[in-house]
Protein backbone atom coordinates (compact mmCIF):
# COMPACT_ATOMS: atom_id res chain seq x y z
CA UNK A 1 0.00 0.00 0.00
CA UNK A 2 1.59 3.34 -1.01
CA UNK A 3 2.01 5.93 1.83
CA UNK A 4 0.43 9.17 0.95
CA UNK A 5 1.84 12.46 2.25
CA UNK A 6 -1.76 13.10 4.24
CA UNK A 7 -0.62 9.54 5.84
CA UNK A 8 2.87 10.78 6.59
CA UNK A 9 1.54 14.08 7.97
CA UNK A 10 -1.23 12.35 10.05
CA UNK A 11 1.95 10.01 11.10
CA UNK A 12 4.22 12.89 12.36
CA UNK A 13 0.88 14.67 13.96
CA UNK A 14 0.32 11.30 16.04
CA UNK A 15 4.21 10.85 17.15
CA UNK A 16 5.30 14.61 18.12
CA UNK A 17 2.04 14.70 20.35
CA UNK A 18 3.21 11.73 21.64
CA UNK A 19 6.76 12.58 22.33
CA UNK A 20 5.11 15.84 24.18
CA UNK A 21 2.91 14.11 26.46
CA UNK A 22 5.93 11.81 27.42
CA UNK A 23 8.13 14.43 28.46
CA UNK A 24 5.41 16.20 30.45
CA UNK A 25 4.46 13.18 31.89
CA UNK A 26 8.35 11.93 33.17
CA UNK A 27 8.26 15.78 34.40
CA UNK A 28 5.59 15.70 36.60
CA UNK A 29 7.06 14.18 40.15
CA UNK A 30 5.16 13.83 43.24
CA UNK A 31 5.77 16.90 45.79
CA UNK A 32 7.91 16.32 48.93
CA UNK A 33 6.93 15.42 51.79
CA UNK A 34 8.19 18.61 53.46
CA UNK A 35 7.60 22.19 51.50
CA UNK A 36 11.30 22.73 52.98
CA UNK A 37 12.68 20.09 50.73
CA UNK A 38 9.57 19.99 47.50
CA UNK A 39 11.99 21.12 44.09
CA UNK A 40 9.34 19.33 42.00
CA UNK A 41 7.24 21.36 39.40
CA UNK A 42 4.47 23.20 40.86
CA UNK A 43 1.20 22.70 38.87
CA UNK A 44 0.74 26.11 37.62
CA UNK A 45 3.73 25.42 35.67
CA UNK A 46 2.44 21.92 34.58
CA UNK A 47 -0.64 23.49 33.78
CA UNK A 48 0.55 26.19 31.57
CA UNK A 49 2.67 23.45 29.48
CA UNK A 50 -0.20 21.42 29.14
CA UNK A 51 -2.71 24.45 27.81
CA UNK A 52 0.08 25.74 25.43
CA UNK A 53 0.19 21.80 23.73
CA UNK A 54 -3.31 21.39 23.56
CA UNK A 55 -4.03 24.88 21.85
CA UNK A 56 -0.97 23.77 19.14
CA UNK A 57 -2.83 20.14 18.78
CA UNK A 58 -5.95 21.36 18.84
CA UNK A 59 -5.26 23.81 15.82
CA UNK A 60 -3.53 20.65 14.13
CA UNK A 61 -6.44 18.21 14.73
CA UNK A 62 -8.41 20.21 12.36
CA UNK A 63 -6.23 19.34 8.97
CA UNK A 64 -7.37 15.64 10.35
CA UNK A 65 -11.03 16.25 10.76
CA UNK A 66 -11.55 17.03 14.11
CA UNK A 67 -13.05 20.74 14.85
CA UNK A 68 -13.89 22.49 18.56
CA UNK A 69 -15.94 24.87 18.09
CA UNK A 70 -17.70 27.19 20.92
CA UNK A 71 -21.62 27.73 21.09
CA UNK A 72 -22.72 30.73 22.74
CA UNK A 73 -26.17 30.82 24.58
CA UNK A 74 -28.37 34.31 25.16
CA UNK A 75 -25.19 36.52 26.66
CA UNK A 76 -28.10 39.31 27.35
CA UNK A 77 -28.76 40.95 23.88
CA UNK A 78 -31.53 41.71 22.11
CA UNK A 79 -30.65 39.99 19.08
CA UNK A 80 -29.22 37.11 20.36
CA UNK A 81 -31.69 34.28 18.99
CA UNK A 82 -31.27 30.62 19.73
CA UNK A 83 -27.49 29.50 19.81
CA UNK A 84 -24.87 31.92 17.88
CA UNK A 85 -21.54 29.94 16.93
CA UNK A 86 -17.83 31.01 16.98
CA UNK A 87 -14.47 29.01 15.96
CA UNK A 88 -10.83 29.77 15.06
CA UNK A 89 -11.02 28.26 11.84
CA UNK A 90 -12.96 30.63 9.63
CA UNK A 91 -15.94 28.25 9.53
CA UNK A 92 -19.24 29.50 8.38
CA UNK A 93 -20.77 27.39 10.89
CA UNK A 94 -24.85 27.00 12.35
CA UNK A 95 -25.42 24.90 14.81
CA UNK A 96 -26.19 21.36 14.08
CA UNK A 97 -24.80 21.78 10.41
CA UNK A 98 -25.48 19.44 8.33
CA UNK A 99 -21.59 19.82 6.63
CA UNK A 100 -20.41 18.73 9.29
CA UNK A 101 -20.62 15.32 11.83
CA UNK A 102 -22.00 16.16 15.70
CA UNK A 103 -21.06 13.12 17.66
CA UNK A 104 -22.07 14.79 20.76
CA UNK A 105 -18.94 15.26 22.56
CA UNK A 106 -17.87 18.28 24.14
CA UNK A 107 -15.12 19.70 25.65
CA UNK A 108 -16.41 22.08 27.83
CA UNK A 109 -19.65 23.23 29.24
CA UNK A 110 -20.20 26.46 31.83
CA UNK A 111 -20.57 30.13 32.74
CA UNK A 112 -17.39 32.08 31.68
CA UNK A 113 -16.21 35.66 30.40
CA UNK A 114 -16.10 35.28 26.16
CA UNK A 115 -16.92 37.51 23.86
CA UNK A 116 -20.30 36.02 22.24
CA UNK A 117 -20.67 36.46 18.00
CA UNK A 118 -23.59 38.85 18.37
CA UNK A 119 -21.34 41.24 19.89
CA UNK A 120 -19.54 43.39 17.16
CA UNK A 121 -17.67 45.70 19.49
CA UNK A 122 -15.51 42.03 20.66
CA UNK A 123 -16.89 43.31 24.67
CA UNK A 124 -16.55 40.41 26.68
CA UNK A 125 -19.59 39.32 28.88
CA UNK A 126 -20.44 36.42 30.95
CA UNK A 127 -22.69 33.91 29.45
CA UNK A 128 -23.46 29.92 29.28
CA UNK A 129 -20.89 28.49 26.78
CA UNK A 130 -20.35 24.46 25.05
CA UNK A 131 -16.83 23.80 22.88
CA UNK A 132 -18.67 20.72 20.58
CA UNK A 133 -16.26 18.77 18.86
CA UNK A 134 -17.41 18.09 15.03
CA UNK A 135 -15.79 16.26 12.41
CA UNK A 136 -15.54 16.49 8.84
CA UNK A 137 -17.46 13.51 7.02
CA UNK A 138 -14.84 12.98 4.32
CA UNK A 139 -12.16 11.59 7.11
CA UNK A 140 -11.96 8.64 8.61
CA UNK A 141 -14.61 9.09 11.33
CA UNK A 142 -13.32 5.93 13.60
CA UNK A 143 -10.00 8.02 13.67
CA UNK A 144 -11.17 11.33 14.06
CA UNK A 145 -13.16 9.58 17.43
CA UNK A 146 -9.69 8.63 18.61
CA UNK A 147 -8.31 11.77 17.56
CA UNK A 148 -10.95 13.38 20.07
CA UNK A 149 -10.57 11.27 22.59
CA UNK A 150 -7.04 11.67 22.55
CA UNK A 151 -7.61 15.74 22.92
CA UNK A 152 -10.57 15.08 25.65
CA UNK A 153 -7.22 13.40 28.04
CA UNK A 154 -5.44 16.09 27.62
CA UNK A 155 -8.09 18.36 28.67
CA UNK A 156 -8.65 16.27 31.25
CA UNK A 157 -5.25 16.53 32.41
CA UNK A 158 -5.58 20.06 32.33
CA UNK A 159 -8.58 20.11 34.64
CA UNK A 160 -6.35 18.19 37.39
CA UNK A 161 -3.46 20.10 36.93
CA UNK A 162 -4.71 22.76 39.57
CA UNK A 163 -3.08 23.75 42.46
CA UNK A 164 -2.86 21.18 45.50
CA UNK A 165 -4.51 18.51 43.26
CA UNK A 166 -3.30 15.09 43.34
CA UNK A 167 -0.16 14.59 40.45
CA UNK A 168 -0.69 11.16 39.84
CA UNK A 169 -4.43 12.22 38.15
CA UNK A 170 -2.25 13.92 35.70
CA UNK A 171 -0.01 11.53 34.97
CA UNK A 172 -3.12 9.21 34.31
CA UNK A 173 -5.21 11.05 31.95
CA UNK A 174 -1.51 11.95 30.03
CA UNK A 175 -0.95 8.18 29.96
CA UNK A 176 -4.05 7.11 28.56
CA UNK A 177 -3.73 9.64 25.77
CA UNK A 178 -0.37 8.28 25.05
CA UNK A 179 -2.26 4.36 24.64
CA UNK A 180 -4.69 5.80 22.42
CA UNK A 181 -2.17 7.62 20.21
CA UNK A 182 -0.54 4.12 20.13
CA UNK A 183 -2.98 2.64 18.56
CA UNK A 184 -3.23 4.94 16.04
CA UNK A 185 0.88 4.70 15.37
CA UNK A 186 0.66 1.40 15.08
CA UNK A 187 -0.98 -0.40 11.66
CA UNK A 188 -3.09 -2.08 13.69
CA UNK A 189 -5.05 -1.34 16.90
CA UNK A 190 -2.81 -3.57 20.07
CA UNK A 191 -5.72 -5.38 20.79
CA UNK A 192 -6.88 -6.53 17.22
CA UNK A 193 -2.93 -7.51 17.24
CA UNK A 194 -3.55 -9.40 20.47
CA UNK A 195 -7.01 -11.12 19.07
CA UNK A 196 -4.96 -12.12 16.12
CA UNK A 197 -2.08 -13.55 17.63
CA UNK A 198 -4.02 -15.79 20.49
CA UNK A 199 -4.73 -18.44 17.99
CA UNK A 200 -1.29 -19.06 16.99
CA UNK A 201 -0.98 -19.54 21.06
CA UNK A 202 -3.20 -22.17 21.56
Amino acid sequence: MTRSAQDDEFFLFCVSLRAALLEQITGIENAGFSLYWDNSSPNSLTRRKLEALYEIHLTKAAAHGVYVVTRHSDCGRRKHKDYVMSNPYGLDLKYKDSRFVWPGGQMYQGKRMDVCPCNTSGELSEHWVIEDVIYDPQKDQKVCDKIERVLSDIHDAIQKSRDNRPRSAIREYLLRAVIQLNDLILPLPVDEYIAARIPETK
